[in-house]
């Protein structure tokens, strides 16, 4: 279970024009306009004649929607999805390098987080209750 973060090729998924606008609901021109100005790109592919868009480039068109949908302009919509892109990148990279293990019940959620530095015989240890989320170090078992 630990490996499974690493095991999704978010880079590496491509889909075309056709199934991007179907995923996201904005037209193949506005996708093509969208790449020409450099907001979004493609990945090229041995005929050069179709577009391939990676998985991480369909979410940041759901992110440039999303934000003109709530009314900024395009540019400012672009702005902000590449700075949420950049929280994005971070937090999976967070827990590729950190999630260890997870059990969820219908109540509640345990998620270990590895080793905690300070204390290497400890694993911080994050917990979903009733009452929200909660961090507590527990004895390593290895």
């Amino acid at each position: 279970m630990a490996d499974i973060m690493k095991k999704i090729p978010v880079d590496s998924v491509t889909l075309g024009i056709g199934d991007v606008a179907r995923a996201t609901g904005i037209a193949q021109s506005k996708l093509r306009y969208w790449e020409s100005k450099g907001y979004i790109k493609s990945q090229s592919v041995a005929d050069n004649s179709n577009r391939k868009f990676t998985y991480k480039t369909v979410l940041q068109v759901q992110l440039i929607k999303s934000f003109l949908d709530d009314g900024y302009t395009l540019t400012s919509a672009v702005q902000r999805a590449r700075q949420r892109g950049v929280y994005l990148d971070a937090l999976r990279s967070f827990f590729e390098d950190r999630f260890t293990h997870m059990e969820v019940t219908d109540q509640t959620a345990v998620i270990d987080l590895g080793k905690f530095d300070p204390a290497p015989t400890k694993h911080l240890v994050a917990k979903r209750g009733t009452t929200g989320w909660h961090f507590q170090l527990e004895d390593a078992e290895n």
